[in-house]
């Protein structure tokens, strides 16, 4: 029996809205994070359902809020997972206030409108449906709002499966990164995420004779950097095919006419994806993403060197962004990077984590293929993998199944990367209301 029966769609959405732009409210910007009073209100709104959350405090203003609704156990538990902080904003770029929560133009304005606090606001409706509802679900339903996400979840879900694991541990994930529409050729694809790639960020570190500026070195640090860098950005590293990317092209692929459908397979032949990438796609952020999906990556992002305009410095230093496939290790990665840059500069790894993946074809996905069908009908759902990182990576160090499904349908002018962190993030109110409906019907399936 599920419990979604006697639900008012309208006015559940509606209830749902007011939570979410509360939540949009609440500026979360990491650093400092401040997650707390966003926990807290979550934290609030369950109590007065009769939930018992709990908020753990990993740091002074670091809130994370865990709550969990028992059925009977005759599954392992589903976790509902979302961050609470959000990335900075240079608030004069944005249209409306990006921490007003603002409902305009058929849209909810704000900073963590789809990164993330759209999916803490339908787990949050979901859980308060499903206590609603009464009906004893086959698992415990977990919801987890965490802080830190954006930067590396060291206060956040890191820190809860280091020292609350049992509050945690469940058979599947559903969070951030899929879900969302997106258009190609006519057709429209939902997006699950079933992988993510890791992260090996690393120090380069030149060295050379200091010196005065006004007698050139071609072997001073920086210009030993510069030639290093130089490299990065104008070599490719090798290509690796992984089963997640192989079965998210190959199923692109038989949803498209001819030529896209061709091209799409041919992405996987490693003799010709450079130059179609390159030459043939259109799109060139969509070139981008797929040529990250298919490679490791090495993305210098800061760079050091010298105090003074006429003084020669002795080191220069680059701080590179690497992300790593699926079945890619560090030592892997870091002798690609070393085949580039060569052997003499000095290389130190900051931070690491590793890739996570589940299978693409657990049956999982085919509840959610189900499910947009019937909300989206003839939209076609694929597994995907995605260049970055999320909570998934702590989460499954649980065991858990990790699945990127926060369900939004984005109008077709809208585009998710450019919405994901940019300015004047927003969400259509129709698609969230899709998302509420969707994520709530999908938990009542997995939990009947």
């Amino acid at each position: 029996m599920g419990f979604l029966g006697q639900v008012n769609w309208e006015s559940t959405c509606a209830e749902a809205e007011a939570h979410f732009i509360r939540l949009l409210q609440f500026n979360t910007t990491n650093p400092p994070g401040n997650e707390l009073p966003a926990a807290e209100y979550l934290a609030e709104v369950l109590r007065k359902e009769g939930l018992e959350p709990e908020v753990f405090t990993s740091a002074a203003g670091r809130g994370n809020m865990v709550c969990r609704l028992k059925g009977t156990g005759e599954k392992a538990p589903l976790l509902l997972n979302g961050h609470l902080d959000v990335v900075p904003v240079e608030e004069s770029q944005w249209k409306y206030p990006p921490f007003a929560g603002t409902k305009a133009e058929g849209y909810i304005w704000g900073r963590g409108a789809v990164d993330m606090k759209q999916m803490v606001a339908m787990s949050l409706m979901t859980m308060i449906l499903a206590k609603r509802g009464g009906a004893k679900l086959k698992r415990d339903l977990i919801f987890a709002a965490v802080a830190d996400e954006e930067a590396g979840g060291a206060f956040g879900a890191g820190w809860l499966v280091a020292n609350h694991p049992d509050q945690l541990k469940a058979e599947y994930g559903l969070g951030e990164m899929g879900g969302f529409s997106m258009s190609m050729a006519g057709k429209t694809f939902y997006p699950v995420q079933v992988a993510e790639k890791g992260i090996c960020w690393v120090r380069i570190t030149a060295t050379g004779e200091p010196g005065h500026g006004s007698i050139p070195n071609p072997e001073s640090a920086p210009i030993k950097l510069a030639r290093a860098l130089r490299k990065l950005g104008h070599i490719k590293l090798p290509q690796h095919n992984t089963p997640v990317v192989e079965t998210f092209l190959k199923r692109l692929s038989q949803n498209q006419p001819f030529p896209n459908s061709l091209v799409l397979k041919l992405l996987l032949k490693p003799s010709l994806s450079s130059f179609i990438l390159e030459k043939l796609f259109p799109d060139p952020g969509l070139a981008a993403t797929f040529w990250a999906m298919l490679r490791n990556t090495a993305n210098p992002t800061v760079l050091r060197a010298g105090e003074k305009t006429n003084v020669v410095p002795s080191i220069a230093v680059a701080e590179v962004d690497g992300r790593l496939l699926p079945g890619q290790t560090k030592e892997s990665f870091l002798a690609e990077l070393r085949e580039i840059i060569g052997p003499d500069l000095q290389v130190e790894v900051l931070n690491e984590l590793k890739p996570t993946t589940a299978d693409p074809n657990d049956p999982i996905l085919d509840q959610i293929a189900k499910l947009v069908d019937k909300h989206d009908p003839g939209a076609v759902v694929v597994p995907n993998m995605v260049p970055g990182f999320t909570d998934a990576t702590h989460y499954s160090k649980l065991g858990v199944k990790c699945f990127g499904f926060s369900p939004m349908k984005l109008n077709p002018e809208d585009n998710f990367k450019s919405l994901f962190h940019g300015h004047n993030e927003r969400i259509p109110v129709a698609g969230f209301h899709f998302g509420v409906r969707l994520l709530a019907e999908l938990v009542e399936v997995l939990s009947s």
